[in-house]
C-alpha cells in the first residue's frame, strides 16, 4: 500500500534538491562552483563515514575537507590567488602520507587508500564540473549545458522507474541491484536519448555548445549519460552491498544520503567529457 504520507515527504525533498540544481546552475560559474564544493565535501564524507562507520576512523577529519576542496577548486583561475590550486593538492597529498606515517590508528594505510579514493571517485568529477564552464569555452551561458546534463540524468532516472515499474520483469544485474530491470534500462535510455534531441532543436541556450550538428550531438549526449548514469547508480550499490548498508546517509529525507543523489552525476561527468572532446574533435576532422 502506498505510504502518502512518506511519499509526500520523498517528493517535497526530492523537489528542493531539483531546484537547487538549478538555481546553481543559472547563477552561473560562481553558483556552480560553490555546489560542487559543497557536494564534494557532504560525499568525501558520507564516503568516509561509510567506510569507517563501526571503526576507530569514523567521523571526516579536517585533511579531508581540505584535499577535496582543493582538488574540486583545481580549474578556478590561479589568479584569484598567487598559488595554483595543484600545488596545494600536491602539498595536502604529501600532508595526507606523513599523517599516516605517525597515526596510531589500527589500519592508518586503509585510511589512507580510502581517502585517495574519495578524491578520485568523488573530488575529480566535481573538478570536471566546476571545469565545464572552461572547456565550453566560458560564455555566458556556459553553465546552461551543465544543466541540459542534468536534466537528461533526471528524465533518465524518472523513464527507468516508470518503465521498470510497468514492465519490468527481466532482472538487469540482480547481484548488485535487484529492483533494476532491462525494460526500466532501455525505457530510460529512450526517454534521455529523446531529451537529448529536444535540447539540441531547442532555439534556447541550453544546446549552446559550439559543435556542429547539435541534433546529433545531444542525441548522442543522451545515449552516453543514459550508460553512464546507470553504471554510476550500479556502482555505488556495489559499495554499499558490500558494506552491507541501504543508504550512503539521511541527509535528504526520502532518498538518502548526498551520494545516494549524485552517484550517477559522478560516472556522468568525466564520461560526458571525454565525449564532447572526441565528438569536437571528429567534428575538425570530418
Amino acid at each position: 500500500m502506498l505510504d502518502v504520507k512518506k511519499t509526500a515527504v520523498r517528493a517535497a525533498s526530492g523537489a528542493v534538491y531539483v531546484i537547487l540544481i538549478i538555481l546553481a546552475c543559472l547563477w552561473g560559474d560562481l553558483g556552480v562552483t560553490l555546489l560542487a564544493g559543497i557536494l564534494g565535501v557532504l560525499g568525501v564524507s558520507e564516503f568516509r563515514r561509510m567506510r569507517f562507520a563501526a571503526s576507530a576512523g569514523g567521523g571526516i577529519a579536517a585533511y579531508d575537507i581540505a584535499g577535496a576542496l582543493a582538488l574540486i577548486f583545481l580549474p578556478i583561475p590561479s589568479a584569484i590567488f598567487p598559488l595554483p590550486f595543484a600545488l596545494i593538492w600536491i602539498i595536502w597529498l604529501i600532508g595526507r602520507m606523513i599523517i599516516t606515517v605517525f597515526s596510531r590508528r589500527q589500519s592508518p594505510e586503509k585510511e589512507f587508500a580510502v581517502d585517495m579514493a574519495a578524491q578520485l571517485y568523488i573530488a575529480l568529477p566535481l573538478a570536471i564540473m566546476v571545469a565545464s564552464g572552461l572547456f565550453l569555452q566560458r560564455t555566458e551561458d556556459s553553465c546552461l549545458p551543465l544543466l541540459s546534463l542534468f536534466v537528461i540524468i533526471w528524465v533518465n532516472d524518472t523513464g527507468a522507474y516508470l518503465f521498470g515499474s510497468i514492465f519490468g520483469r527481466h532482472k538487469l544485474f540482480e547481484r548488485v541491484s535487484p529492483k533494476k530491470s532491462w525494460e526500466g534500462f532501455w525505457g530510460g535510455m529512450a526517454c534521455a536519448v529523446a531529451a537529448g534531441v529536444l535540447v539540441g532543436v531547442s532555439d534556447s541556450p541550453m544546446g549552446a555548445v559550439n559543435v556542429c550538428c547539435p541534433i546529433l550531438f545531444w542525441a548522442l549526449a543522451g545515449l552516453i549519460i543514459s550508460l553512464a548514469s546507470t553504471f554510476g547508480d550500479l556502482f555505488e550499490s556495489v559499495i554499499k552491498r558490500n558494506l552491507h548498508i541501504k543508504d550512503s546517509g539521511n541527509l535528504i529525507p526520502g532518498h538518502g544520503g548526498i551520494l545516494d543523489r549524485i552517484d550517477s552525476l559522478l560516472m556522468v561527468l568525466p564520461a560526458s567529457l571525454i565525449y564532447y572532446i572526441f565528438y569536437r574533435l571528429l567534428s575538425e576532422i570530418i
